[in-house]
């Protein structure tokens, strides 16, 4: 997780750009929620997805990497397939989490550049909506128009807000069908060039203490 005060790495469980945070923010730490987690990696480390799992959230998470072993001892509560992201029944996966076409949190990281739009594409043929939506773009080393911008057009057509733009790395959007403003204020930042990934560096200035979100953990003794 990242320190609060330092803002650096402590220990590498919950997500580097803070993914999973910004989802209890927004749907408060009560809630128990459903997550589609696509190029989840490993169950824990550096996992957008496994604190909200702690929280009582279920899912289903996919990645080409075979961390099969690891995701039976680590998240009971999600399915997860060491398959190709683009093979996978999404339609049939998404009703196992609810019939009705929605689901409350997206998160996709893959890694080639174009992937990650395509596969948002492949996702909304499904015909479910998503509240909230966390998805990279790499664009501090690949050019804007190879997934960022395309990204944003989509999902702006869609429907969807983005509520924390970030020119470097990954967006943060929301349904604002399902999401009300004042769930989601708080992460409204300014897009100032800082490589810093926000809102680390936002939530530290108005001393919103995030870090209550994480319980200690031991890896080797979960």
């Amino acid at each position: 997780m990242i320190n609060y005060k330092t803002l650096k790495y402590d220990n590498d469980i919950g997500a580097g750009g803070m993914q999973d945070v910004y989802a209890l923010i927004v749907f408060g730490k009560e809630y128990k929620g459903t997550f589609v987690d696509i190029g989840c990696r490993h169950p824990v480390e550096h996992n957008n997805t496994y604190l909200l799992e702690k929280y009582g959230w279920e899912g289903y998470a996919v990645d080409l990497e075979y961390y099969t072993p690891e995701w039976k001892q680590y998240r009971p509560n999600t399915t997860y397939q060491n398959l190709d992201a683009f093979t996978v029944n999404y339609e049939k996966q998404f009703a196992k989490l609810n019939p009705e076409p929605l689901i409350d949190f997206l998160s996709i990281d893959l890694e080639i550049p174009g992937e990650r739009f395509n596969i948002l594409k492949r996702v909304f043929e499904t015909g479910y909506e998503f509240k909230v939506i966390t998805i990279e773009h790499d664009a501090y080393c690949h050019p804007p128009e190879t997934e960022m911008i395309p990204q944003r057009e989509f999902l702006t057509s869609q429907g969807y807000t983005l509520v924390r733009k970030c020119d470097v790395i990954e967006d943060f959007w929301i349904n604002p069908k399902y999401i009300e403003k004042e769930q989601y204020e708080i992460l409204i930042t300014h897009n100032d060039g800082n490589p810093e990934i926000q809102p680390w560096k936002f939530l530290k200035g108005i001393e919103y203490d995030w870090t209550n979100f994480y319980d200690k953990i031991d890896l080797q003794n979960l």
